[in-house]
């Protein structure tokens, strides 16, 4: 009985747990706890700390200095200061096989050894090197970005090394694989950053109209893969390493999961690790295939010959597909794309019918505001205070939320010092909105100033005779599009003739009652164009020009009747869906567009930040 066994005899570890601990793959090992690993020719690893140390097939240490070796066990026996039992327990956590279903045999208190904190390492402030050593391996900078937009690729601060981010089924990071981006005189650094969770690796979602997952050794050989096949973007799993506990963990979370199709090296330990895992989860009752890259050990040899025709190896003989099987994988990769396409068609009938629903809500508040003077009323109230937003927007908002009074979206709050409420998170109303690429329109959540809490925004009110009420009478005149002469005794604050085309104020009216005027005759003159709109007759245009008034005395606080709303029939008569939000449209248009440089001239400053808000359908 050897000493090993001895030991084992003591503490009752079962054949399973010592195979698994003994089989440990020491690079991956040794990268964990933080020695730098190379390659030496293509049988052995060493470390840049202890240079006379020989690592072979990965499960086994000759240290030639002074002649001692062994598997894993013995490694954190002779380096690492721990006794059997810590040695055997800290590489079944490593290797994923202690879990909360599984409890290791306890240690006494004092002797328990802490498992590190997980960190990612701090991310640097661009990623040049990323990109230029990934595009040197051959990987398309489409893929890189997409890697890096979905969160799981960086480069990290200290050492420039691409850091591939392994995220649970939440979406939490808890593994970080690093591979430096220098490697001019062989391979570059390899490791893990303290405390990854083995059992999580790197990997891609997982779509759940797909059966299948794809399996390979390291991150940079799936990212190889989905430059050869663009139609992959996602149930993948990379080991980083040949460890089966990543695999294990993707399928447990997606039991749908049916195939598995194993794309690993086809050098010796890939080879040997295929048909491992081939006779083992076939036995478990999954249809398991494999998919060798035609030429080189692994995925990236395969792609860097393509694209810079590096010569690499023949053909692998054993792994190498006839045009029979070639036909086949293509078939397989039509396949792949059939089920992306069908569920990209999904999502977009899916959004499609989110945005006619919402289309047939603004619609029906349309006609519900060109209908009722009390709701018509409520309409210049609303889109006195969120000038920002589009008339359909604010319809939108009044059908789902009669309560509301400022909305705003959760991102905007956010830029004001006010969050959304943790119970309102999932109640705000639908609206229209430019997405960040700028193109089209998609639907967004705005919520009112009640569901949030934060900072006071405050709300603008200008009194008669300060500074202020000057400042903004100065910059409403300055919108106006014809002559503006000083009339006293007008018999009215002020009025646009549209004969003469000039706008006359009476100077002895007071402020705020000048303000509200001056803004309904300036926007008659808007209408009236000079004299090139053709259709404009005053009374036509009254409730118009009046409504924009009275959301202007709103936006600024200043105090103005409601327009006489018994003109209503008249403003919307013979309109339809689309014609009745024109309508409205071209009043909040107005509205917006002297409004929003008033705004500007107000001080304190912060009142201008609501106009950055992008407008929205």
């Amino acid at each position: 009985m050897n000493n090993i066994t001895k030991q084992n005899a003591a503490f009752r570890f079962t054949d399973e747990e010592m195979e698994t601990a003994k089989g440990t793959d020491l690079p991956d090992l040794l990268g964990h706890l933080g020695y730098s690993i190379r390659r030496v020719g293509s049988r052995y690893h060493t470390t840049r700390e202890m240079d006379s140390i020989r690592i072979k097939d990965r499960r086994t240490w000759k240290r030639y200095s002074n002649g001692t070796g062994g598997d894993a066990i013995t490694f954190l026996q002779e380096f690492c200061g721990k006794d059997f039992r810590e040695a055997v327990n800290y590489l079944l956590e490593f290797n994923g096989k202690r879990t909360r279903d599984s409890p290791a045999p306890r240690p006494r208190p004092a002797e328990r050894s802490e498992k590190p904190v997980f960190a990612l390492p701090i991310a640097h402030a661009d990623q040049r090197r990323v990109f230029a050593y990934l595009q040197k391996r051959g990987i398309a900078s489409q893929v890189i970005r997409g890697f890096i937009e979905a969160g799981l690729l960086y480069e990290d601060s200290l050492h420039h090394n691409c850091v591939f981010v392994g995220r649970e089924a939440s979406g939490k990071p808890v593994f970080a694989s690093k591979r430096g981006t220098y490697d001019l005189n062989g391979s570059g650094f390899k490791g893990d950053a303290v405390g990854s969770d083995k059992s999580v690796a790197f990997r891609l979602p997982c779509n759940p109209t797909l059966d299948w997952v794809a399996v390979f050794e390291a991150p940079i050989d799936l990212m190889s893969f989905c430059t050869l096949h663009r139609a992959v973007t996602s149930n993948a799993v990379a080991l980083c390493g040949l460890y089966q506990g990543p695999l294990d963990t993707y399928l447990r979370e997606n039991p749908h999961l049916k195939r598995i199709v194993l794309c690993l090296d086809v050098d010796g330990p890939g080879r040997e690790a295929t048909e491992k895992f081939q006779a083992e989860y076939t036995a478990r009752g999954y249809e398991v295939s494999v998919k060798a890259p035609a030429l080189g050990k692994d995925w990236n040899e395969l792609l860097q010959h393509q694209v810079f025709g590096k010569e690499i190896e023949a053909p692998n003989s054993k792994h190498s597909q006839s045009k029979k099987e070639e036909i086949e994988s293509m078939a397989d990769l039509g396949k792949l794309i059939s089920a992306k396409t069908a569920a990209d068609t999904q999502w977009r009938e899916r959004r499609q019918a989110e945005r006619e629903a919402a289309s047939s809500l603004r619609d029906e508040s349309v006609a519900e505001i060109a209908a009722d003077p009390e709701v018509f009323a409520r309409y210049l109230d609303m889109q006195g205070d969120n000038l920002t937003y589009s008339a359909g927007n604010i319809a939108m908002v009044m059908k789902q939320n009669p309560e509301a009074t400022v909305v705003f979206t959760r991102d905007r709050w956010k830029a004001l010092g006010r969050f959304v409420l943790e119970t309102e998170q999932d109640k705000g109303s639908k609206i229209f909105a430019r997405p960040s690429t700028g193109r089209g329109y998609t639907l967004a959540d705005a919520f009112d100033v009640t569901q949030t809490q934060g900072r006071d925004i405050g709300t603008p009110h200008l009194e008669d005779n300060t500074p202020e009420m000057e400042t903004v009478l100065v910059s409403l005149l300055n919108y106006s599009p014809v002559q503006v002469t000083a009339q006293e005794e007008l018999g009215v604050p002020a009025y646009y003739d549209p004969r003469s085309m000039v706008l006359a104020v009476d100077p002895g009216c007071p402020d705020s009652e000048a303000f509200g005027a001056i803004a309904a005759e300036i926007a008659h003159a808007r209408f009236h164009d000079r004299g090139f709109n053709r259709t404009y007759s005053r009374e036509g245009c009254e409730l118009s020009a009046q409504s924009v008034a009275y959301i202007l005395c709103r936006r600024f606080g200043i105090s103005r009747d409601l327009p006489d709303l018994s003109k209503l029939p008249e403003l919307f008569r013979g309109r339809q869906d689309q014609g009745r939000l024109e309508v409205l449209n071209a009043i909040r248009d107005m509205g917006k567009q002297i409004g929003g440089g008033i705004e500007k001239s107000i001080t304190p400053p912060q009142r201008a930040a609501p106009t950055a808000h992008r407008d929205a359908r």
